[in-house]
């Protein structure tokens, strides 16, 4: 449906220009104007749909009605996005995991578990470790904030803290990062708009990993410098303001200051050759890759298999058509970073490749 007026309405009267919105939507590309589609009534759903979604007046008038119902009725109008205590915002998928509502089976749990027992134990006896790395949700660190049905629905029995005493009890590295839980922090570990830790959070977290490596390898890798050089910003970066991102409202509330890190990396002159490091999971690695903080302390032929599926930095083969007896060789340590919401699937697939050809070896 051609709107051709719409650009010269919104130079004409700028009030009505608004940033696109965010999120991820389906493609709603209208209909052709015909006898059957109008009598069916399809042509007028499909140009109602293309109308919200696709008009290039949309994002005015939808920001305009989620800030309306977010100053009226203090809620976000976002399947995605909760509005907590104190103006936190928080991801609805991360708040059904907190309250146990994506249960995982025991014998699942018992099966991936007992899976990434097997890949360690062969590992080990190649001289090459595993570490499965279970960041904690901002549902989990930060409960206090939550909405009120949710902290009262609080799981005593979660996926996290299942899986995570099942790997304890066999033995396999876990970094879970109880210290969040246990020591409090002088700066936020999780961002008052954001979904992942925040940067302070990630170093924090960047730091227990490569003391952990170390332990695991018996290799000392480059000291971490960052507690003495945190910035504080109303600037929010991008992984800061991701739920804000989802909300689409017409203005960000108020935003409080959040802590930046500058890390610096001091090497050890014992290091020769700093370890080479296959990391396969989701986007809480993703954001520290982002940060640098890999790139920083690991051997630079080390990948990251985001979700494996894409190989970061890009390598000439992607992930799935590797040659996994080649990625055992290869590396001299597995990295199994996975938010909460993806333990039933952890690996995406590679665990089952990994643990098949190391019983063909």
């Amino acid at each position: 449906m051609s709107q051709w007026y719409v650009p010269l309405l919104q130079r004409q009267i700028p009030a009505l220009e608004a940033p696109d919105l965010g999120g991820s939507f389906e493609a709603a590309p209208g209909a052709r104007l015909s006898a059957r589609n109008w009598m069916s009534g399809y042509y007028q759903k499909a140009s109602e749909q293309h109308l919200k979604q696709e008009s290039a007046i949309a994002p005015f008038f939808v920001r305009l009605r989620n800030e309306w119902i977010y100053q009226l009725f203090g809620e976000v109008p976002s399947a995605l996005v909760a509005k907590g205590q104190d103006g936190f915002f928080y991801s609805t998928t991360y708040c059904d995991a907190f309250i146990g509502k994506d249960e995982i089976p025991q014998t699942r749990l018992e099966q991936l578990s007992n899976q990434l027992q097997f890949i360690q134990q062969a590992l080990e006896a190649k001289g090459k470790s595993l570490l499965v790395i279970l960041p904690p949700s901002k549902p989990r660190v930060l409960p206090e904030h939550l909405p009120a049905f949710y902290q009262k629905n609080g799981s005593k029995s979660s996926n996290y803290d299942r899986f995570r005493f099942l790997l304890f009890d066999k033995k396999v590295p876990t970094q879970d990062f109880s210290f969040f839980f246990s020591q409090k922090a002088p700066y936020p570990i999780y961002p008052q708009y954001g979904l992942h830790w925040s940067y302070y959070g990630a170093a924090w977290a960047a730091d227990s990993i490569r003391h952990q490596i170390g332990q695991l390898l018996s290799v000392q890798l480059p000291e971490m410098q960052w507690r003495d050089s945190i910035a504080l910003s109303t600037d929010l970066r991008s992984t800061d303001r991701e739920l804000l991102y989802g909300a689409n409202l017409w203005k960000d509330p108020e935003v409080r200051p959040m802590p930046y890190p500058t890390i610096r990396y001091e090497q050890i002159d014992s290091i020769h050759t700093p370890p080479k490091v296959l990391a396969v999971g989701d986007s809480y690695y993703k954001l520290l890759y982002d940060y640098g903080i890999p790139q920083g302390l690991f051997h630079p032929a080390s990948r990251f298999w985001y979700y494996y599926n894409t190989s970061i930095p890009a390598g000439e083969v992607a992930p799935r058509a590797e040659n996994i007896e080649e990625v055992i060789n290869r590396f001299d340590i597995i990295l199994l970073p996975h938010a909460e919401i993806n333990i039933e699937k952890m690996g995406f697939g590679f665990l089952d490749a990994l643990e098949q050809a190391l019983k063909q070896e």
